[in-house]
């Protein structure tokens, strides 16, 4: 039964009890105003019919025509690497004048936003051997698996990890990344070698105590097919303490995007100044730095990943850790 199916349904129940007790209390128990009844009425004494009317689809003041849209797409399959304003000034060209603030709404539109899902979509679309089309850019659209979001601190911790660099006297030196999908809350330890002592310390040593300390469940964590992540084990390890692993596709690291650019921000932020201003002498040396700039990016630091104006993880982590779980949790259960 389809959702029209059910609104005549629920007229004709209204008609029937309206014909049977009255108008006023046919009003009062279906919740229906007087003014609606009589339209509904007078719709069926003139077409026999109770269904919804369909309504024309309104046209929007900044609606893109076709011709544009079509221009816009193809632009998309010649040039997916371009931004708006590029593709702003290709139409200029061709003597249409609109601004790259516009055309990126319209990308957004069709889920073209950023530059890697144009080029997944174009990736997919190739094997199928169809042009880019509203149409096409749906269906594939609807295959693209999604993108891992937490819902609630501890929800969803992404892991990775990273190549620091070689440290004198020290050897190579490897960071083990964990990031709260929700709160954006981070947590980053050097290693000297990269196996599954390395991601099993971080998630018995590290996560644990630091969500036990603040109330938080850690229920999962996603990770790539690293073997520090795939061993026997870390499997173990994860079954022991009741936690899910979620792994991402073979080749696409950007579903892990979030501690890919946690990773690319401490790298940025921390190692390039501090590796130029002090030379450190031991592993502990630099895991009291790292620990400090810690600190400053949880408490201090704004994301604006997760505002427009700007968010502190640890506020959010507080602020979000029992009304977000309890609100999601009554939605899915």
């Amino acid at each position: 039964m389809t959702s029209s199916d059910v609104i005549v349904n629920q007229r004709r129940a209204l008609m029937i009890y309206a014909d049977r007790h009255g108008i006023s209390q046919a009003c009062r128990v279906f919740h229906v105003s007087r003014t609606s009844f009589y339209k509904l009425k007078a719709q069926w004494l003139k077409t026999g019919s109770l269904a919804p009317q369909v309504r024309r689809r309104p046209k929007m003041p900044n609606e893109m025509g076709l011709s544009n849209k079509k221009l816009l797409l193809k632009l998309v399959q010649q040039h997916p690497s371009w931004g708006p304003r590029r593709y702003a000034a290709a139409f200029r060209q061709e003597g249409i004048a609109i601004t790259g603030e516009a055309l990126w709404r319209h990308l957004k539109r069709f889920g073209l936003n950023r530059r890697f899902q144009r080029l997944v979509y174009l990736e997919r679309l190739q094997g199928t051997h169809q042009p880019v089309t509203e149409r096409t850019l749906r269906r594939v659209r609807q295959s693209l698996p999604k993108l891992f979001q937490g819902l609630w601190p501890g929800h969803i911790v992404a892991l990775d990890t990273f190549y620091v660099g070689h440290l004198k006297g020290v050897g190579r030196i490897y960071q083990m990344t964990g990031i709260d999908l929700c709160s954006r809350y981070g947590w980053a330890k050097c290693y000297t070698n990269l196996g599954q002592d390395a991601s099993i310390d971080l998630v018995e040593n590290v996560l644990l105590p630091k969500f036990y300390a603040n109330g938080v469940q850690l229920e999962s964590v996603l990770t790539d097919n690293g073997t520090e992540f795939t061993g026997g084990r870390f499997q173990r390890m994860l079954g022991a303490y009741d936690i899910a692993h979620l792994r991402i596709p073979k080749g696409k690291p950007i579903l892990n995007g979030t501690c890919e650019r946690f990773q690319r921000t401490i790298a940025e932020e921390f190692y390039q100044p501090q590796f130029r201003q002090r030379f450190f002498r031991s592993l502990q040396d630099l895991q009291l730095a790292l620990d400090s700039y810690l600190t400053y990016y949880n408490f201090q630091r704004l994301h604006f990943g997760l505002s427009p104006n700007g968010l502190i993880p640890s506020d959010v982590l507080k602020a979000k850790q029992h009304t977000l779980r309890h609100r999601f949790k009554k939605l899915l259960t």
